[in-house]
């Protein structure tokens, strides 16, 4: 079954982002994170499609046609950049609010 991904690299490198969407799905149980959360949890959700999209496109399971596995991918890579940058972005303007309220 693992062949289908792409194998056990692949699996294993899919393993890493839906570890940090764990992460981060955990971590308002135990520290504050505002509004950067809506990004950032989402860019993750990016990432682990582009890892799944690529594994599928080096696997046995399905094969997805070249342009649209690259298109999709290209998306999700955008999407991910993009849902960072933001995530940082809230997180840089909470750090400023912060430091100018004390």
């Amino acid at each position: 079954m693992l062949e289908w991904f792409g194998g056990t690299a692949n699996v294993f490198n899919l393993a890493i982002p839906l570890f940090g969407l764990l992460a981060l799905v955990t971590l308002p149980k135990i520290a504050e994170t505002n509004r950067s959360r809506r990004y950032f949890v989402p860019a993750f959700c990016c990432w682990a499609g582009l890892r799944l999209v690529t594994g599928l496109r080096e696997g046995t399971l399905v094969a997805v046609p070249r342009f649209l596995g690259a298109s999709l991918a290209a998306v999700l890579l955008v999407g991910f950049l993009g849902l960072c940058a933001r995530g940082l972005f809230e997180v840089w303007k909470l750090r400023d609010e912060s430091a100018s309220s004390s």
